[in-house]
């Protein structure tokens, strides 16, 4: 059985992890890491990505936080960065607040290189992605106020649990478990898998964000873009 994992780092007690699996013609979205108890998900420990990527076949790992770094960059901000910035900019003007340095990020850009070090020797690709962007960038227009509604307030997903779970369904082509409970944290991790997954399967459904040439660390760093649904 091979799989895509997406992780959407933060601190301690707010890193969410997912396992995508491909069966036939459609993912399943596996209860595993954080979805292990679906209807009460779970925060992931860097060490538990680890040992299932150490325990099982994984294709592709896409872990939302900067995973590549440069010290010719002073404020952080890198070319991708920038480009994203400028892409996010021609749909929603404020959008671009979602895209800040690394250097800002702090703990996030470290915990992020951590992980993506500790199971490189056991993964096939590590990509770097931006879920809220490739939401903003792939909802129709009447769609898009998902992407940036859903981080505003708590209250926010369980408003629009039944859209996402039918973008997941329908749209993705993703088989959900059973009384799945969705919060930000696992939204984001769902399509950062689903972005590993098309890194293997569709990459010309991605973007690929430019690159310095003296950059260290591991990428690409890619946004889902001319997928449609």
């Amino acid at each position: 059985m091979f799989y895509y994992l997406g992780i959407d780092i933060a601190g301690k007690r707010n890193t969410w992890a997912v396992a995508l699996r491909f069966d036939g013609d459609r993912l399943i979205l596996s209860e595993e890491l954080s979805l292990k108890i679906p209807s009460q998900p779970r925060c992931s420990e860097l060490k538990e990505v680890l040992k299932f990527c150490q325990e099982n076949k994984v294709l592709g790992c896409s872990i939302d936080a900067p995973l590549s770094f440069s010290i010719s960059i002073e404020d952080g901000l890198r070319k991708s960065d920038k480009k994203l910035k400028e892409l996010l900019s021609r749909i929603h003007p404020q959008a671009t607040r979602w895209v800040v340095s690394y250097n800002t990020l702090m703990a996030v850009p470290l915990r992020g290189f951590l992980l993506a070090e500790a199971i490189n020797p056991y993964c096939g690709t590590i990509v770097e992605t931006h879920p809220r962007a490739s939401l903003l960038f792939c909802l129709s227009e009447e769609s898009r106020h998902l992407a940036i509604d859903y981080k505003k307030e708590p209250k926010a997903v369980s408003k629009y649990e039944k859209d996402f779970k039918r973008l997941f369904e329908s749209g993705f082509r993703i088989r959900l478990p059973k009384g799945l409970k969705l919060n930000d944290g696992v939204i984001d991790a769902i399509v950062c898998g689903f972005t590993a997954f098309l890194f293997a399967r569709a990459p010309e459904s991605l973007e690929f964000l430019p690159s310095e040439s003296q950059l260290r660390g591991f990428g690409p760093f890619v946004v889902i873009r001319s997928f449609k649904f």
